[in-house]
C-alpha cells in the first residue's frame, strides 16, 4: 500500500476500507477504545498504530524535498512549475496561498498543495510564510491576491521590502535607485496600500525560514499524527483515581514493553490500564450472561477491582506470592501490595522482575478466571520457573545474555 500511495492519488474509500481492516483485525471486532488515542505513542497510553491517512500525506509532502533542492531535475516537476507559471513557479510553495484561487487542476499537486498549507500553520509558528508579498491571500488587489513578477526578479518579495519607513514617493525613488527600472508609481502605491497594518509592524526573524530540503516523510509524519492523536479516555481516570502526575502514567504505560518480551502480556496490560476487560458486570449489562457475580468466589458482583485484588482468593494468591517471591526479590523493604500496585506496577526505582511477575499473575489470575478454576500459587510457581527457562534459552540463541542476567540475576540468586 505504501508506494502506490507515494506516487498516485489514495481515494478516501481506499484509506476507509484499510482502516477498518487493520482495527477489526487489532480488536477482533469493534474498537474498544476510542481509535484516536491508538494512534499516539505508548509514553501517551497509545499504540503507535499506524494511522494510513496521515501516511499518504507524508508520503506525498516528502516530494516538497526534490521541489526545494534545486539540482533536482525531473518531468513531473518541470510539469509543475509549468503550472504554476502564473503564481511565480514553484516559489508558490513558500507563499500564503489560498488552495481555492489556484486554478491548478491536476489532483495530485493540488493536494500536496493542500496538505502543505495546512501543515505548515503548525510547523512554523512565527508565520514567516505570510510576509511574502506574493500570491498571499491577505494581501489583495481588487479582490485577488497578485504576483509581480518584475517585482519579484529584482528581489522584492517580503514586505519589509515595501520600505514602510518611508512615504510613498521616496520609498518608490528608492526602489528605482536600486534596479527596479519597469516600476509604475500607482502600482507600487497600491501594493504597499493592501498589505494589512498587522504584517508591516512586526518584522519576523527571517532565518528561520523552514528548509524543505532536510524533511524526510517520517518527520512529516510525526507532524501530522501528534495533531491529530489523543491520550485514552481511561488516561484522566488513572490520573484522578491513583492521583498521579501524568510522568508517573507515561511510565504505567510504557513500562510493559520494557519488563515483558511476550506481546500478549503487554496486550494484557495494555488492557487493564484501558479496563476494556469483559468481567462478568459487563457481560451480564450486555445481556451475554445472567450471572454477574465473580468466577471465584460467586459472592460479590466481578469488577476489575474483584477479581484482581479484592477476591479472596486473589486476595490469597498475592498474599502467598508476595511473601515467597517479591519480599525476597526486594530486598529493601518488605512489600504491602496495594490495588493500585496490581493495576499499575511499581513506577519508581529498579523492579523491572517486580513488575514483570505482577503482570504476570494478573495474566494467570484472568486465565484461571477464564477457565472456571482456583488460582494455585504453585502452579503459578511452576509458570514463572519455565517463563525463567524460557528467556534463559532464547537469551543464548539471540546472544542476550547480559540483558537476561540484568532481569534476572536476583532470581537466579534465591530460587535457582
Amino acid at each position: 500500500m505504501i508506494y502506490p500511495s507515494s506516487v498516485i492519488c489514495t481515494p478516501y474509500e481506499v484509506i476507509k476500507e484499510f482502516n477498518s481492516l487493520i482495527f477489526r483485525f487489532l480488536w477482533n471486532g469493534n474498537d474498544k477504545v476510542i481509535r484516536l488515542s491508538t494512534y499516539a505513542p505508548y509514553d501517551q497510553g497509545g499504540l503507535k498504530m499506524l494511522d494510513y491517512d496521515n501516511m499518504v500525506k507524508a508520503l506525498r509532502l516528502s516530494w516538497l524535498k526534490r521541489i526545494a533542492d534545486p539540482d533536482y531535475v525531473g518531468f513531473w516537476k518541470c510539469y509543475l512549475d509549468h503550472l504554476l507559471v502564473n503564481e511565480g513557479g514553484l516559489f508558490l510553495f513558500q507563499c500564503n496561498y489560498d488552495i481555492n484561487r489556484l486554478t491548478i487542476s491536476a489532483i495530485f499537486y493540488r493536494e500536496l498543495l493542500d496538505w502543505w498549507s495546512k501543515l505548515r500553520e503548525v510547523k512554523d509558528p512565527d508565520n514567516i510564510y505570510k510576509y511574502i508579498l506574493w500570491n498571499n491571500k491577505e494581501i489583495k488587489i481588487d479582490g485577488k491576491s497578485v504576483f509581480y513578477k518584475h517585482f519579484f526578479d529584482n528581489n522584492i518579495i517580503y514586505t519589509t521590502h515595501l520600505l514602510y519607513e518611508m512615504t510613498n514617493i521616496e520609498s518608490f525613488n528608492a526602489v528605482r535607485d536600486a534596479g527596479l527600472k519597469k516600476s509604475n508609481f500607482l502600482v507600487w502605491t497600491g501594493l504597499r496600500q493592501s498589505v494589512p497594518l498587522k504584517l508591516r509592524v512586526h518584522v519576523p526573524n527571517f532565518e528561520h525560514i523552514l528548509d524543505l530540503e532536510k524533511f524526510k516523510c517520517r518527520d512529516y509524519y510525526q507532524l501530522l499524527i501528534k495533531q491529530k492523536y489523543e491520550r485514552p479516555n481511561k488516561w484522566a481516570k488513572l490520573r484522578e483515581e491513583f492521583n498521579l502526575e501524568d510522568k508517573q502514567l507515561s511510565e504505567a504505560f510504557v513500562m510493559p514493553l520494557r519488563v515483558a518480551n511476550e506481546p500478549y502480556l503487554r496486550s494484557f496490560q495494555y488492557k487493564v490500564l484501558n479496563s476494556i476487560l469483559y468481567t462478568n458486570e459487563l457481560l451480564c449489562k450486555i445481556g451475554y450472561i445472567s450471572d454477574p457475580n465473580c468466577s471465584f468466589c460467586h459472592q460479590t458482583t466481578e469488577t476489575i477491582s474483584h477479581i484482581f485484588f479484592d477476591c479472596s482468593f486473589s486476595s490469597s494468591f498475592w498474599n502467598e506470592t508476595c511473601e515467597k517471591i517479591l519480599n525476597k526479590l526486594n530486598s529493601c523493604v518488605c512489600l504491602s501490595l496495594e490495588y493500585r500496585d496490581i493495576i499499575l506496577g511499581f513506577l519508581t526505582g529498579e523492579m523491572d522482575l517486580l513488575n514483570y511477575i505482577i503482570i504476570l499473575g494478573k495474566t494467570y489470575l484472568w486465565t484461571c478466571r477464564c477457565k472456571e478454576t482456583k488460582p494455585s500459587f504453585n502452579h503459578f510457581e511452576r509458570i514463572l520457573l519455565n517463563k525463567y527457562q524460557t528467556e534463559k534459552y532464547i537469551s543464548f540463541k539471540s546472544n542476550s545474555i547480559n540483558l537476561f542476567k540484568e532481569k534476572w540475576r536476583i532470581f537466579e540468586d534465591l530460587f535457582i
